[in-house]
């Protein structure tokens, strides 16, 4: 209020300079009434001068003091950073992070859920960097921790709308016992099978057409290996075949 005050009172000084203004005093305006006037006026611009060298001082006062707070602030900023293991630089670079996660969230959230199993690798990938935003100390930020949260559960939603995975099968040529040593608990052993050797029943279950005994395969057939997870009903836990073998 005080420097609208001022600003109404440089307009009037202006308007005093100028010759019209002049001309609105009357003709008989007296010496002494025009002596009066202008030590009321050089009053007022003495004071005016006054209130404006405060107005200045408060006001580089003011910005003194905000670069102060803004350095001190500066300085708390990068305190917390290393007490987190990092710095500006590695806080820009986990927001930025965080911001593509988000995108990446957006855009898998627009794929139909029906479609979404065909985009499987995407959503891994999106699963394996929110764990590992989480895992981050920077996560502890009140804001990084909130927007960590709010990505988490809207993943959990992306992850229960998801139909199944489609079922990928494949085919094992059986080989001999002499050079293969292939029996249904080697074939699930094996790591591009099961990687699970009490798991052969699960061999057995998806080929029983061919397979009569489980004790009895023969080289040359073409075992249906179903890859889905195995379950605790698809092993045996007691090894029988192990030990039937050996």
């Amino acid at each position: 209020m005080k420097y609208f005050r001022l600003f109404v009172l440089a307009l009037g000084f202006a308007a005093l300079a100028a010759p019209q203004a002049r001309a609105q005093y009357p003709a008989d305006f007296s010496k002494d009434q025009a002596d009066s006037t202008i030590t009321f006026r050089r009053t007022e611009i003495s004071q005016i001068s006054t209130d404006l060298s405060q107005a200045n001082d408060a006001l580089s006062k003011a910005n003194a003091q905000l670069q102060q707070r803004t350095a001190e602030s500066g300085k708390c900023r990068d305190d917390l950073y290393a007490m987190l293991g990092s710095d500006r630089n590695g806080y820009n670079a986990y927001r930025e992070r965080l911001a593509r996660a988000e995108q990446e969230l957006a855009a898998l959230r627009s794929i139909q859920p029906s479609m979404l199993a065909d985009n499987a690798a995407r959503v891994s990938a999106l699963e394996n960097e929110i764990r590992a935003l989480r895992s981050d100390k920077l996560v502890l930020i009140r804001d990084n921790n909130s927007r960590v949260a709010q990505l988490s559960q809207g993943f959990i939603q992306l992850k229960n709308s998801m139909g199944p995975a489609p079922i990928s099968n494949s085919i094992y040529t059986v080989g001999t016992w002499a050079k293969d040593r292939d029996c249904l608990w080697n074939i699930a052993k094996k790591p591009d099978i099961y990687n699970d050797p009490f798991a052969w029943p699960k061999i057995w279950r998806a080929n029983m057409e061919q397979i009569h005994n489980p004790d009895i395969i023969h080289p040359g057939q073409q075992l249906q290996i179903v890859k889905t997870e195995v379950k605790p009903e698809d092993r045996d836990p007691t090894g029988y075949r192990h030990h039937k073998k050996h």
